[in-house]
């Protein structure tokens, strides 16, 4: 593997309280345990993990939670009264996402 990111530096830590995880320092601490898929290392070379710290004044029960994979960032977050899910394909040319819930069949929906 050639990029071996410092495993021993502080997390990534903005002044909004989000921390954040580039796949490939995930990938490359996998790597010292031992054999990784390569499938998986690529799937993670290419992800980016961010989590917001959640605000109970708000109504947060949870933290939000934010994947980067594919060019979209998908985050979520448990609230009071609900699951609140959150997809952002602005860096993409996608012009529908097919989603699923539960096993209910795909819906479309429109990105522009």
């Amino acid at each position: 593997m050639t990029d071996n990111p410092d495993l021993t530096a502080r997390p990534d830590t903005m002044s909004d309280g989000q921390h954040a995880l580039a796949g490939s320092r995930l990938l490359a601490a996998l790597t010292l345990i031992g054999d990784l898929d390569p499938v998986i290392a690529e799937v993670l070379r290419n992800m980016h993990l961010r989590v917001y710290p959640g605000q109970p004044d708000d109504a947060d029960r949870s933290d939000y939670i934010v994947l980067d994979l594919h060019g979209v960032s998908i985050g979520a977050r448990r609230r009071e009264h609900d699951f609140y899910l959150h997809a952002d394909t602005t860096e993409t040319p996608d012009r529908v996402i097919a989603f699923e819930v539960n096993g209910l069949g795909e819906h479309d929906h429109p990105t522009r």
